[in-house]
């Protein structure tokens, strides 16, 4: 059971989790959104990504709150991504907030589209400042 005290996005979170399948569903959109995608994800250890990618999103979460405490994981999740390590360009966010949104639509059983703004807000300042650091 999900408590009726969590914000929006962190309870949508929760929903999305609880069902199964959503972070399979966000791979296989965002894979699909581009060829460039994919071939970024030649070489991927699939079941250890799908962990970060709930870690991350957590984090991503709490960061939009202003919990300044985590813009440290923030930043080093910046760098792995910058064009000296695994390349991601800018450009390239918008599929992922778009796939993640997507995943949201799917496994979320309140989704709104109340909830996708309320998603696409919470991840925006993570993802500024991941794109900062390309």
């Amino acid at each position: 059971m999900i408590p009726n005290s969590l914000d929006p996005v962190t309870a949508s979170y929760h929903r999305c989790m609880h069902g199964g399948g959503f972070v399979d569903s966000f791979y296989e959109t965002l894979m699909a959104s581009s060829s460039e995608v994919a071939s970024k994800f030649r070489h991927t250890d699939f079941p250890h990504q799908k962990l970060m990618l709930r870690e991350s999103l957590l984090v991503m979460i709490l960061f939009s709150q202003g919990q300044s405490h985590v813009r440290e994981e923030i930043e080093q999740l910046a760098v792995r991504h910058d064009r000296d390590h695994l390349d991601i360009p800018p450009p390239m966010y918008e599929l992922w907030i778009n796939a993640l949104c997507r995943a949201v639509r799917e496994h979320d059983p309140k989704f709104t589209p109340e909830v996708e703004q309320q998603w696409r807000d919470a991840m925006q300042p993570g993802i500024d400042l991941m794109k900062s650091h390309y």
